[in-house]
């Protein structure tokens, strides 16, 4: 419930900085923007099409608003940690699955690497007590450091 009201609350933030942002279609956001055109560069169809299966094309919108979708490589990996985090936890858990590769690709590190590192968080007595964010902050750390 706290997840949606931020997402509503955020939603609300672009729409009212929306008239204020220099026209673009989304058609070409989608494309250029958002974590579809972090994993997909020279894809543009891919990274739009990514783009609405994740989010509903919300990050995409939000990143031209806020800064004509110029990411440095950590708020890249940020975005798609924060997006992402269940599917990870699971494909980290299992050893393979698109976002972890995509993870990989983007972080720069070995699978293996990310999956010991995480299994040590995971097997600590605080992990079971730590809120999605905390855990996804956890996992961030891991590929950023």
């Amino acid at each position: 419930m706290k997840k949606m009201k931020t997402t509503l609350a955020v939603l609300a933030v672009s729409i009212l900085m929306a008239p204020q942002a220099e026209a673009r279609s989304l058609e070409r956001i989608l494309k250029e923007c958002g974590i579809g055109a972090a994993i997909f560069k020279n894809t543009p169809a891919a990274a739009a099409i990514s783009n609405i299966i994740w989010d509903l094309g919300t990050t995409a919108t939000l990143s031209d608003i806020t800064g004509k979708c110029n990411y440095t490589k950590n708020v890249k990996v940020a975005m798609f940690v924060s997006s992402s985090y269940d599917k990870l936890e699971t494909e980290v858990a299992t050893g393979n699955g698109q976002y972890l590769e995509t993870l990989s690709e983007l972080s720069g590190k070995k699978i293996s690497d990310i999956r010991a590192s995480f299994t040590k968080v995971v097997s600590g007595k605080e992990y079971s007590k730590m809120s999605e964010v905390q855990k996804a902050d956890k996992l961030y750390n891991i590929v950023t450091k």
